[in-house]
């Protein structure tokens, strides 16, 4: 492999990935608070801001 390849995944997997984990957090504090679906959504929706915010961070 030559040292100018790029070992970064798609964008797309990186929302993906953002958006679970937002779920899966989000999820995990809704079924403490007993308002499941909007802490999921909430937390798509974060994650999905996050993974974008993060493309800016890297150089």
């Amino acid at each position: 492999m030559s040292e100018h390849e790029n070992h970064e995944p798609p964008a797309k997997y990186s929302y993906a990935v953002g958006a679970g984990l937002g779920l899966l957090i989000g999820g995990a504090v809704g079924l403490f608070t007993d308002t499941f679906l909007i802490d999921a959504i909430l937390g798509v929706a974060i994650g999905l801001v996050v993974t974008y915010l993060v493309k800016f961070l890297r150089p």
